[in-house]
């Protein structure tokens, strides 16, 4: 739990490039005075696909996805900010960087780090912020932990399993306390793009309640019961992408749509 004076202590923006980060950006810049926004730059690696017809689904995937993001995220960005954030660009690998570690102490000395897309915090990084750091979890770590984590419940057909979580970060992989989880709520219109999105407005959300929560200082963390399976970024291949293309033109994944709707209970 953070003291009466950390509470008073700047906030820190730490994300990705892609217009769902700029959403995040948004969306928190309405609610609060942010003293800085830290956005790191990342390339996402396309792995090699081992025939055509992953290769295809790949690029329908991601193809869909940018359409989605496009048409839809600039409706979500009629806000205004409470303040004009300082804006700093941190190259692929400089966010452990001690000229990034430097500028965060001794500019800003956050109170409150709120993370979504960002690369791994080392420990030199943890060190320093060892209780003020909360990352936007796209999925609910308890069943999924590390990359594409609302990718995988559909991926799996497991979507009584699909949300978004705040957790505090410590040196390992989503197994932080819990400030905030919930899971998304299916509606029969959606697909695979809907789905992901969800976790995004859910989390948003979550992130924007847990900063409020801490300003108050009455943030109720909870341990997690158990530590869900670990997925790479190296897991999120083509082959996985198809399985979901076929899902989407089967039918199948409204069917589980439907069957999940019909019985939601989830065991947390």
């Amino acid at each position: 739990m953070n003291t009466t004076d950390a509470r008073h202590q700047q906030i820190v923006v730490m994300t990705g490039d892609d217009l769902r980060h700029q959403y995040f950006i948004k969306q928190l810049s309405a609610k609060f005075h942010i003293a800085a926004i830290f956005i790191e730059s990342y390339d996402y690696p396309s792995p090699l696909a081992e025939t055509e017809e992953e290769n295809e689904a790949w690029n329908w995937f991601f193809g869909r996805r940018n359409l989605f993001e496009e048409k839809f995220i600039p409706q979500k960005q009629n806000t205004t900010s409470k303040n004009k954030p300082d804006i700093c660009y941190l190259k692929k690998n400089e966010l452990n960087s001690p000229n990034t570690l430097s500028l965060l102490k001794n500019k800003y000395s956050p109170g409150f780090i709120a993370a979504f897309g960002t690369g791994i915090m080392k420990e030199n990084f943890l060190s320093l912020y060892p209780n003020s750091i909360y990352n936007m979890h796209l999925g609910i770590p308890e069943f999924y932990r590390g990359s594409s984590c609302n990718f995988w419940p559909i991926h799996n057909s497991d979507l009584k399993n699909l949300g978004a979580t705040i957790h505090r970060v410590e040196n390992g992989i989503d197994t932080g306390e819990i400030a905030a989880e919930e899971f998304v709520r299916l509606e029969s219109t959606d697909n695979e793009q809907t789905l992901l999105w969800k976790t995004i407005q859910t989390g948003t959300r979550l992130m924007i309640k847990t900063i409020e929560e801490w300003k108050l200082g009455t943030l109720n963390l909870k341990k997690q019961k158990q530590a869900g399976k670990l997925y790479k970024m190296n897991d999120f291949t083509p082959a996985a992408i198809l399985r979901v293309k076929k899902m989407m033109e089967s039918g199948e994944l409204k069917s589980q749509i439907e069957l999940t709707m019909a019985d939601p209970i989830n065991p947390i």
